[in-house]
């Protein structure tokens, strides 16, 4: 699924996503299953996410960068938004 990062630690490599279901927001842990260097990813970044099946929390497996600083304000725009943004 795709989806929008909208905030990331580069220490960590932490990152939540914005996914264009528009459900859940979904988390990513930074490197997972001992897989190469961790991925370095930013705010506004599209990226394609996998997740784990069936957990409370959406959480993502794996993140591959589809464009760097595709919507670069995300943060900002939903920050600074009055009220909620209606699911399309």
């Amino acid at each position: 699924m795709l989806g929008v990062v909208i905030w990331t630690c580069q220490n960590s490599g932490r990152a939540i996503i914005w996914c264009s279901d528009h459900r859940e927001l979904a988390h990513f842990d930074g490197k997972s299953d001992g897989q190469g260097p961790m991925m370095k990813i930013e705010v506004g970044d599209l990226v394609e996410a996998t997740f784990m099946p069936t957990r409370p929390i959406r959480r993502c497996t794996s993140l591959k960068l589809v464009e760097a600083n595709y919507m670069p304000s995300v943060a900002t725009e939903l920050t600074g938004r009055p009220q909620a943004i209606a699911a399309a």
